[in-house]
């Protein structure tokens, strides 16, 4: 056999355990975690955005929250008697330790619950995109999580591949969401996973994050959203930077509303001259870009609960004199302008807009 001959056949073996060893990594991140856990006896005591909790069954430990499983990374550990020290801590070392199987059963058992990853182009790219957020993070960030304290265009650039669908589930199509660059991925401290809004100043530069919580039917108020450290918003007017370019001639300058979903809804139906607050009420910096930038006026359509109420009165008693305000209270009690439907929004801005 000559070399060339032999080389052929060294990069023959070498290609086909790479594709075998890529198939196996695929196969370990498109388990369904909670699948893999019921199918091995685990029983589930606990879950969180992050984690799945319970006992540890290898060990025969009576602690409910010992075992806990990431679901990110498809991996385990032990906190008790560290078995993942013993037995590995990935997919298939679990396997391997609660069946006591050998490499190969391990991978034929997980081929059965995944099915044929190869042909489950779903499976496939929910892969490919676990793959990519974790290389991101091990190589972007020092820590295990993906924390955007840094601030910058190709940071943010990373993290628009990471975007749940949350918002999407309240109504916002993917092009808005492109349009105002929401990112995801972000892990806080208590292991929940936010989306990320970028915030820039009215001249489009890049000056903090919001990022919030996507878990559904949870509205802990205090941490729905929170704001990269150190950012003042006392001189930033959410979308004041696109806003700035549709200003009306014969209406008021723009729209003032308290939070960004709000922008984005009225965006959603063409009303683009429109910045949030982000909160509830108007600060002496934000005032100061009104003074710039509507010298037309402003119409306050803030939210319908008490603070947005009383936010509104206060904005108005502080332009008075300095800047025709109009004023819109919601009867809704409780609701925001992304609450409400397209034709109360045209009744409530009839004559505005």
């Amino acid at each position: 056999m000559d070399m060339s001959t032999k080389a052929m056949k060294t990069m023959n073996l070498d290609n086909n355990r790479y594709e075998f060893k890529q198939n196996v990594e695929r196969l370990k991140l498109s388990v369904d975690p909670k699948h893999l856990l019921n199918s091995l006896g685990f029983t589930i005591e606990r879950e969180t955005t992050k984690e799945l909790r319970g006992s540890c069954i290898i060990h025969g430990g009576k602690n409910k929250t010992a075992f806990r499983f990431n679901k990110d990374r498809n991996t385990w550990k032990c906190f008790t008697h560290k078995c993942h020290d013993i037995f590995g801590s990935d997919v298939i070392a679990l396997i391997k330790a609660v069946k006591k199987v050998n490499f190969m059963d391990a991978v034929y058992y997980l081929r059965e619950l995944v099915g044929d990853v190869n042909h489950n182009i779903n499976i496939a790219l929910e892969y490919e995109r676990k793959k990519d957020r974790r290389a991101f993070i091990e190589s972007t960030i020092t820590t295990n999580e993906a924390k955007p304290t840094i601030v910058n265009e190709d940071c943010l650039d990373r993290y628009k591949m990471f975007r749940s669908d949350s918002f999407i589930k309240d109504g916002f199509s993917e092009n808005t969401l492109d349009y105002f660059e929401v990112a995801g991925g972000y892990t806080d401290g208590f292991g929940y996973i936010r989306d990320i809004i970028p915030i820039r100043n009215d001249k489009g530069v890049l000056v903090a994050y919001s990022m919030r919580d996507i878990r559904r039917g949870v509205e802990d108020d205090d941490y729905k959203y929170i704001l990269t450290k150190g950012f003042v918003k006392d001189k930033v007017l959410y979308n004041l930077n696109h806003a700035r370019y549709y200003i009306p001639n014969n209406k008021p300058s723009l729209i003032l509303v308290e939070g960004f979903k709000s922008v984005w809804r009225l965006h959603d139906l063409g009303i683009k001259n429109v910045v949030a607050v982000m909160g509830s009420e108007l600060t002496y910096g934000q005032a100061m870009l009104l003074f710039s930038y509507a010298t037309s006026g402003v119409v306050v359509f803030f939210d319908g609960d008490t603070p947005g109420i009383l936010g509104a009165i206060k904005t108005c008693e502080f332009l008075k004199g300095r800047l025709p305000c109009f004023p819109i209270f919601i009867t809704d009690e409780g609701k925001d302008p992304s609450d409400l439907d397209d034709n109360t929004i045209y009744n409530y801005l009839r004559g505005y807009v």
